[in-house]
């Protein structure tokens, strides 16, 4: 699947941008990655790849003293977040708007909190853990999920699928050597549970799914889309044993 092809992106956005989340995660995720930073008093808060704003709202609501801002390399993305966050009155102090979360525009050793929800694996965890040290303030922390391994063994058919998918995946110990290598070190880890999988989002896809077809009978190429998201979901049905999500919480190595 394309996704540069402007007409695949665009069918892809049906089922994919307007879901609860953009990807695994829930509420009491973002609440208890949050209770791990330490000294948790940050003004000035970056999430970096907001999707649709549902941990954008989160944050907002647990931070009231921070600015936030939120950024989406993807319109729809970027105005479901914004619509979201103005339904939602938080005015000026949070704004979410088009951007790279690699170059957010803010000014060196300005963030306190880099949040990112299931976007840090479009960078890789090294080049934006090096790109975003310079803007963090002193005792600034990055928090992060990424794909997981959860178990040393795999099916040999659920590798090939991930090699296509993200072959960067690796284990909790793997995303740790990363973290080192770009000069950090982790304060505070954990596995996402299965529910933070299918409540805001496999959940409300499949019913998204459901919908995309009937409104695209007989289309050859929407019937492609289809059928990949719901091979995603499937493979989680059947192997969920094996992999999650991680939360990591990390800070530059000689900070705070």
């Amino acid at each position: 699947m394309d996704l540069d092809d402007p007409r695949t992106f665009t069918l892809f956005l049906e089922i994919y941008g307007t879901l609860p989340r953009a990807g695994p995660g829930s509420t009491p995720d973002t609440l208890r990655a949050l209770s791990l930073v330490p000294g948790l008093d940050p003004r000035m808060v970056l999430d970096a790849g907001c999707g649709p704003g549902a941990q954008t709202l989160v944050l907002a609501e647990a931070l009231p003293n921070a600015d936030i801002l939120a950024l989406d390399v993807t319109p729809q993305m970027a105005s479901e977040a914004t619509r979201r966050l103005t339904a939602a009155g938080h005015g000026n102090r949070v704004v979410a708007r088009l951007g790279d979360m690699l170059e957010p525009g803010v000014s060196p050793a300005s963030l306190d909190l880099i949040w990112c929800e299931g976007a840090i694996y479009f960078a890789g965890i090294e080049t934006a853990l090096s790109t975003w040290r310079p803007l963090l303030s002193p005792n600034g922390v990055v928090a992060f999920t990424e794909p997981i391994w959860t178990h040393p063994s795999p099916p040999d058919e659920l590798v090939a699928w991930w090699r296509e998918e993200y072959a960067a995946i690796t284990d909790e110990n793997g995303v740790q050597a990363k973290i080192a290598a770009s000069g950090f070190e982790t304060v505070g880890f954990f596995p996402l549970p299965a529910s933070s999988w299918w409540d805001e989002y496999y959940g409300p896809m499949e019913l998204r799914i459901e919908e995309f077809r009937l409104g695209h009978p007989g289309d050859p190429l929407a019937a492609e889309i289809a059928g990949e998201a719901s091979k995603e979901i499937d493979f989680f049905r059947c192997f969920s044993d094996f992999y999650t999500y991680g939360f990591f919480v990390t800070r530059p190595v000689g900070d705070g």
